[in-house]
């Protein structure tokens, strides 16, 4: 797998990455993007977003004029959905592979996709490919599950 910031002029930031991820998000619920949904979705401030969509249209990555609509340029829509599919390959992982409940699962999925090497994300979804196609997944997940509860230590 490709390092995405290696195709960027800027490396993102733990905090860019989050934007971009919500823009992705957001764009597919809606067609139109704007400060306010962003803010809502990240639970930040206004002027926080208008920050981060200054930096990055500098980057090239979306097309933003203030008061106006979010939108990712072509550039910004691979990047951003290469961020949402890592991090949902990871959240998969966590919720159906290692049973973790959906809130545990997405707090632990949004910190690990900024710190995993490229190489471990890389294996977790090809894993995760590899179990969504295996028609013997379930019992062997479910086996696994048996396995942790029956040897869980506190």
């Amino acid at each position: 797998m490709e390092n995405l910031n290696n195709k960027l002029k800027y490396k993102l930031t733990r905090s860019l990455e989050d934007y971009m991820r919500a823009i992705y998000i957001l764009s597919k619920r809606s067609k139109v993007v704007r400060v306010k949904n962003i803010a809502k979705l990240l639970k930040v401030k206004p002027s926080s977003v208008t920050f981060a969509l200054r930096k990055l249209s500098e980057m090239g990555l979306i097309e933003y004029e203030k008061h106006g609509y979010v939108d990712l340029t072509e550039e910004g829509l691979k990047v951003a959905s290469k961020l949402s599919d890592r991090y949902r390959s990871i959240e998969y992982f966590l919720e159906n592979i290692l049973g973790l409940p959906r809130e545990i699962a997405e707090i632990d999925a949004c910190n690990m996709e900024h710190h995993l090497h490229d190489e471990t994300i890389n294996r977790i979804e090809v894993f995760v490919e590899f179990i969504e196609n295996n028609p013997e997944r379930a019992e062997l997940i479910n086996k696994f599950l048996r396995y942790y509860k029956e040897n869980l230590k506190r």
